[in-house]
């Protein structure tokens, strides 16, 4: 069965269980009451996390190497843009609905003026930029300011390399953009929805690099079959994109996949940005759920045995990242035209008519794509269905359980005689304060748990974020300390700019190398150790859990009734319902905002020493001699930024440490405690109106209300049975 099936088929037997705990109530309205609610607002928690839930797909890989066309294959259709643009590119989410709809939501007017204030620190001490009021693109004045500073800057704030400035781009792409952002842009965050026939107009920011400036994100919904509703498969930007925000952007999706396919061009094989980039994923998700798809340009290559000779050399540059790489060799163009044929143009059906003369070829990429698919099911299906699923069955067994054990209860105590029923009430109430015992020492247990996995947690976050000694923050330091600009280089600046400028065009250079490194190598050491200690707060609390689980297993092992497992302890689940996540991999590139760039460079760089100053009040200037003086101001900028990435990584550390860690502890121990003694609630108060209803009746309303129960449990066991049923379907899927 299907895992779409399966879920729907639990969804189905949720409400039915909760309109049958419901009709309880006309036994004894206050009597049944608590259990009424308890199990209702169990079932709503359950019910919920299983229809929220999304299985997620990250599709990664270089520049032009068919992502898009990739994910355009599973949905039949040309709906994400092909080939768009990187600078300003960012993550597309699409997935399965009833209709074709793009969903673009916009950033504000306020969040479009701090992105430009923060990228205006080009024009530190360029004499450009003289007012102190705070810019605002709306202003023509700003607009026009804006417009002839970039003009002048253009060519000399390329720096060194050979790419562009990354806030050049973005300035330019808010300024080209203007007018249509005046059209759609509020003082908050809006959507833009295009349905239907306007669906492709959404390519135009999708493809734009200066309208997708405008974007905060893009969901895409395609009326289509072929996946199914709860999978969401994320178009993400080429990996070897020049802006780190993007391979932040990148990272923050990595870390909440349940499975990575790495799109691999067979035009170019395995590169350098490809080992980069995997080996960063590596220790952001480990390799365990990553599949390779080699896509095949047909056009490439003449035989099958060339495709071959591709497909070997790729796997061994692989195998230098993972030793069994799961690694599938076809065309996506050539499934997406296969599925797409009767509305090909005329060009792009006759490429599809001459690929498929080679038969080799066409049947050797059709067998390797169904072995792909084959493969991504029972991954999707083994990992985060199975716990979903799992958990929901779970959740419906252990209602049952409760809801059984109340009926049986229940139909004891109208049965018996008024002196039996005392007889029996007091032994429930003996049972009441035995789970009240239990849930006092599963609080205090708790209490206890928290103050102790604090003070673990609070002494590796500590030690991890040490400046000089940790796991992350000495190699920041080393990357400072380390950066070097050749005489060459300087010279080469002065020749083109004054000292100042000079000056603030090293800070701007240094400032983009940082920032990568930032991304590429301290994101997947920080993301990592965030995933290695949440791993290690879940099994502190389900190792808590266990003895208590044991303890309602024989419990309702005696009661007669089959055990249900109790929940899982799922950090996601918690972290939804709270309303809060692990911070973005983005806020490590917010270090700039410390680095109080026009302080330290008007200031201090501009009263350094007294030897300097007689550099600069010489008669005879030039590059070469400035060059000294422009070395000393580097070595100055150095320490500066030492000394703020310092301050800021001490201040992500307590954030981290109580704002996310803390928090989670705090959480994971209530929703525990929660569910752990909700199922140890039994009490003979629950009874007592039940009896004395059952006490005042005559014989024949005496057997209604055992009928009544009768009726209950009948139902709720052909629930149970079909549970069961699901049950036996989901494990023959392979889920664990």
């Amino acid at each position: 069965m299907q895992d779409s099936v399966i879920r729907a088929r639990l969804l189905e037997l949720s409400g039915e269980l909760s309109d049958l705990v419901e009709s309880t109530g006309d036994l004894a309205p206050v009597a049944t009451a608590q259990i009424v609610e308890r199990l209702l607002d169990q079932g709503k928690r359950c019910e919920k996390r299983l229809r929220d839930d999304l299985l997620r797909m990250a599709v990664v890989g270089t520049i032009k190497s068919g992502k898009s066309t990739f994910i355009n294959a599973f949905f039949s259709g040309d709906y994400l843009k092909r080939g768009a643009g990187v600078i300003t590119s960012i993550v597309t989410k699409v997935q399965a609905a009833d209709n074709l709809r793009a969903r673009l939501f916009l950033k504000s007017w306020d969040e479009i003026n701090r992105e430009i204030e923060q990228s205006l620190r080009i024009f530190l001490s360029s004499g450009l930029r003289t007012e102190s009021k705070p810019f605002d693109i709306r202003d023509e004045q700003d607009r026009a300011w804006l417009a002839k500073a970039l003009a002048g800057l253009e060519s000399k704030y390329l720096l060194t390399r050979n790419t562009r400035n990354i806030d050049h781009v973005l300035l330019g792409a808010y300024l080209k953009s203007y007018d249509r952002a005046s059209q759609i842009i509020a003082e908050e965050n809006r959507e833009l929805e295009f349905e239907g026939q306007d669906f492709p107009l959404h390519r135009d920011f999708a493809g734009s690099e200066d309208l997708s400036a405008l974007l905060r994100d893009i969901r895409l919904e395609i009326d289509s079959a072929a996946i199914g509703r709860n999978i969401e498969i994320a178009d993400c930007q080429g990996s070897d994109s020049p802006n780190p925000l993007h391979l932040a952007m990148i990272q923050d999706y990595l870390r909440s996949a349940d499975v990575v396919t790495y799109v691999v061009s067979s035009r170019t094989g395995i590169r350098q940005a490809d080992i980069k980039f995997l080996t960063m994923i590596r220790n952001i998700c480990g390799m365990e759920h990553v599949l390779f798809a080699v896509n095949a340009d047909f056009s490439e290559h003449e035989s099958i045995d060339d495709l071959n000779r591709v497909a070997k050399k790729v796997k061994e540059d692989l195998q230098l990242i993972t030793p069994e790489p799961r690694m599938y060799v076809f065309s996506a163009l050539h499934s997406l035209f296969s599925g797409a044929r009767d509305h090909l143009g005329e060009k792009d059906l006759l490429r599809l008519e001459q690929w498929e003369t080679d038969k080799e070829m066409v049947l050797h990429s059709q067998s390797e794509e169904k072995r792909f698919r084959s493969d991504l099911d029972r991954i999707i299906t083994g990992q985060r269905v199975s716990i979903v699923l799992n958990n929901q069955l779970h959740c419906l067994e252990s209602m049952i359980a409760d809801l059984e054990r109340w009926l049986r209860t229940g139909r004891s105590v109208v049965r018996t005689d008024a002196s039996g029923a005392a007889g029996l009430l007091d032994e429930l109430g003996k049972q009441g304060r035995e789970s009240d015992r239990v849930r006092s020492m599963i609080k205090t247990t708790m209490s206890g748990a928290v103050s102790q996995l604090k003070k673990e947690i609070r002494s590796d976050v500590d030690r991890f974020f040490d400046f000089r000694r940790g796991e992350l923050a000495p190699g920041v330091v080393e990357f400072v300390q380390g950066y070097t600009v050749t005489n060459e280089q300087l010279r080469r600046l002065l020749e083109n700019a004054d000292f100042f400028e000079a000056l603030a065009a090293v800070f701007q250079a240094f400032k983009q190398d940082l920032d990568r490194y930032m991304a590429e190598t301290v994101n997947p050491l920080l993301i990592g150790f965030i995933r290695k200690k949440e791993l290690e707060i879940s099994r502190y609390f389900e190792s808590m859990a266990g003895p208590y689980q044991k303890m309602m297993a024989d419990a309702e092992a005696t009661a007669s009734s089959e055990p249900g497992r109790g929940p899982l302890v799922d950090l996601e689940a918690v972290k939804q319902s709270r309303g809060f996540d692990v911070p973005s991999a983005a806020a490590t590139l917010e270090y700039s905002g410390v680095l109080k760039t026009e302080a330290f460079m008007k200031l201090g760089f501009y009263r350094l020493s007294g030897a300097l100053k007689k550099l600069f009040t010489r008669k005879e200037s030039g590059p070469d001699r400035d060059v000294p003086a422009l070395r000393s101001g580097v070595a100055r900028m150095k320490k500066e930024i030492e000394a703020s990435l310092s301050f800021y990584f001490k201040n992500y550390r307590e954030n981290i440490k109580y704002q996310y860690f803390f928090k989670l502890i705090e959480s994971v121990s209530e929703e525990l405690y929660v569910q752990l003694s909700s199922r140890f609630e039994s009490s003979g108060d629950d009874f007592v109106e039940l009896q004395r209803m059952a006490a005042g009746a005559g014989p024949e309303e005496k057997n209604n209300i055992l009928g009544r129960i009768e009726e209950i449990h009948e139902r709720l066991m052909q629930i149970k049975g079909e549970v069961a049923s699901v049950k036996t379907d989901l494990d023959g899927t392979g889920a664990p």
